[in-house]
């Protein structure tokens, strides 16, 4: 057993020698291939132009048809030698070549990685079809880490293993791939490279030669595979996945951190039926995955002939594979509401942070739909390192956090939520019904009596000394909006932000004493207490079409009570009269009559919405007290005179 340069006869660099493929690997711009690999190879890869040349001789090497020339030490690590993941999961790979989502240079790179593999060692490793329990092929696959550094290659009786680099690049260890031809008693050739860190056999997965030519064929022929939005509905509902996010996993692309932007083009975001705001919540909601689980979710949901995935029914029956490979690895989770999901995306701007918002949209709605079992957020911490010993063994939830920063974020996105599913949200919408509920454990956590997390206690005891939040979930205010959305006072499908709902005797009083029907009535109230009256929210709270609420506002113009105008950030085309004060994403602009009604916090000088407090009521509290102000004298056009 010697290391490989001491088998220089073995040494060609002729790649059309006899044992080479038919066909010659190709250099490509090492940014479209490590582009069109994100998520799924170790941040960059540190991959160069020639990558699929080194993956093509790495397998000619171990299958002991190509050497190094002499003096080498064995066939250059191709990057951080982070491809070796691919052996038995090359169908996620085979799966972004065929998406009609996969921008074409990079298409182009990922067929042709297909076509060396298939003419590679690892390739007659893979299953065969219709037969995954069937004994597999005579060659076996280990690979793992290397403590040390050490040569790059060596070969014996019974097998061959290459390394790699950068033994400190990976927390002390060098990835390492073996192949064997003996039986498991055989001694393994890694270990004469370096202390074996950690080893495992790799997966017989989709991707045998003939697989991956008819798929490469098949692209090539009739372009990239069918696409069927129904499929990506039905992934969503089996899995509890965002409807962006599944529309990512069909397509082979699931999330990434991210290092080339933007993540998705135009073109890309059309194909999939996502607009700009989706697709970032869905690659946030991803992050959850670690690059090995992103291959593995997608190494064998392709079908056993691919020319089924141009079929009808194709895309849906690749579905219902990835649906059960996502279960099997990351569970389910319950589906909110379509409609509510779409709102929760909008509740942040991209980057995640503009509203305090630090939860995904599925995250978000995930913690309001289980309030106890609701999974980590997407990024937390605790999916980056080991838990703490007192979580060894148990199902961490988004309330085991390990950091106070992480805390904090968590915070900061469910008290900005909790305004939102009160009156944004319809009466009988599940994530809205889940409220009372993150109260309840909101309230365990700061009297100490839940122990799953400190941190979570310290940083709202903190807080309530600063922007009063911890005292608000304590207080009447809070126990009075919750028992509005437990109660069965609104009508299911109403909302508390439509008066003629909460408060319809008020939207009467009103409108005997203006003179005007109900809508115009309704409108006004809104005007007078909202902090976001825009023509969109009112619509929906409403359910209003374009020409009913522009009936309603020639109403009050005519009776003078609003003026017209155009302002920024309004959504609006009418105001109450008076001052406006302006804000600064994301803050609110509003008029300055309402901010005492909400307990505003304004800049120094006064011209500017710094914050918009807690609720300061139910909304028919505050609808009744902004008109009560109106009744005694003290309204916007009095305050204006």
């Amino acid at each position: 057993m010697t290391e490989i340069t001491d088998r220089a006869e073995l040494h060609t660099d002729d790649r059309t020698a006899p044992g080479a493929a038919p066909w010659i690997a190709e250099e490509w711009d090492r940014l479209a291939v490590t582009a069109g690999l994100q998520g799924l190879i170790g941040g960059t890869g540190m991959w160069h132009g020639d990558s699929f040349v080194g993956i093509e001789r790495a397998g000619r090497f171990l299958a002991g048809t190509w050497a190094p020339p002499a003096g080498e030490l064995g066939p250059r690590p191709v990057g951080d030698s982070s491809w070796v993941r691919f052996v038995g999961r090359i169908g996620a790979i085979a799966l972004r070549a065929a998406a009609p989502s996969t921008r074409p240079p990079r298409r182009a790179a990922l067929l042709n990685l297909l076509e060396v593999w298939a003419e590679s060692p690892f390739a007659a490793s893979a299953s065969a079809p219709s037969s995954p329990q069937a004994p597999g092929p005579s060659v076996r696959f280990r690979t793992g880490l290397l403590g040390k550094e050490g040569p790059l290659g060596l070969r014996g009786e019974h097998g061959a293993v290459v390394a790699g680099y950068w033994p400190h690049a990976l927390g002390g260890g060098r990835r390492f791939l073996e192949i064997r031809t003996g039986d498991a008693a055989t001694p393994s050739l890694a270990e004469e490279l370096g202390e074996v860190l950690e080893a495992a056999d790799t997966p017989r997965g989709w991707g045998t030669p003939e697989q991956l030519r008819r798929l490469v064929a098949l692209v090539r022929e009739r372009g990239p595979m069918a696409w069927d939005a129904e499929a990506v509905v039905e992934l969503s509902e089996a899995t509890g996945m965002g409807r962006g996010a599944a529309a990512l996993v069909l397509a082979g692309n699931p999330g990434a951190s991210g290092y080339y932007t933007p993540f998705l083009d135009n073109d890309e975001r059309r194909v999939l039926g996502l607009k700009t705001g989706q697709g970032d919540d869905a690659r946030h909601e991803l992050v959850r995955l670690r690059d090995a689980d992103r291959l593995a979710l997608l190494a064998d949901v392709l079908p056993d002939d691919p020319a089924d995935l141009w079929e009808p029914g194709g895309p849906r029956r690749l579905a219902a594979r990835t649906a059960h490979a996502w279960r099997e690895q990351q569970g389910v989770r319950a589906v909110a509401p379509v409609r509510t999901w779409e709102a929760a995306v909008d509740l942040a701007t991209p980057p995640f942070g503009n509203r305090d918002l630090w939860l995904s949209a599925t995250d978000l709605c995930g913690l309001f739909l289980a309030p106890e079992t609701a999974p980590l957020p997407a990024g937390a911490d605790l999916l980056n390192r080991p838990p703490r010993p007192e979580h060894a063994g148990t199902v961490l939830t988004a309330w085991d956090l390990h950091s106070e920063w992480d805390a904090s974020r968590l915070l900061d996105s469910v008290f900005f939520a909790l305004p939102w599913v009160y009156a944004d949200l319809p009466a009988g919408d599940p994530v809205r019904a889940g409220a009372p509920e993150v109260v309840r454990i909101l309230r365990l956590l700061m009297a100490g009596h839940d122990h799953r997390s400190e941190l979570l206690s310290t940083v709202l005891g903190r807080d309530g000394t600063l922007y009063w939040r911890g005292d608000w979930v304590r207080g009447a205010v809070c126990d009075r909006v919750m028992e509005r959305i437990a109660g069965d006072a609104l009508a299911p499908g109403r909302y508390e932000s439509d008066p003629r709902a909460c408060a319809p005797e008020l939207v009467r009083r009103v409108a005997d004493r203006l003179g005007v029907d109900e809508d115009p009535a309704a409108l006004y109230l809104q005007l007078l207490t909202l902090t976001e009256p825009t023509d969109r929210n009112v619509r929906r709270w409403n359910a209003w079409s374009p020409a009913r609420h522009r009936a309603a506002v020639s109403a009050l113009l005519e009776q003078e009570v609003v003026v017209a105008d155009k302002r920024p950030r309004a959504g609006r085309g009418v105001f109450l009269p008076g001052e406006w004060i302006h804000a600064a994403r994301p803050q609110p602009p509003m008029e300055r009559w309402k901010t005492d009604l909400h307990e505003v916090r304004l800049s120094h000088d006064g011209e500017k919405v710094l914050d918009v407090a807690l609720p300061t009521g139910t909304l028919p509290e505050l609808f009744a007290a902004a008109w009560q102000r109106v009744e005694a004298g003290q309204g916007p056009a009095d305050a204006q005179g």
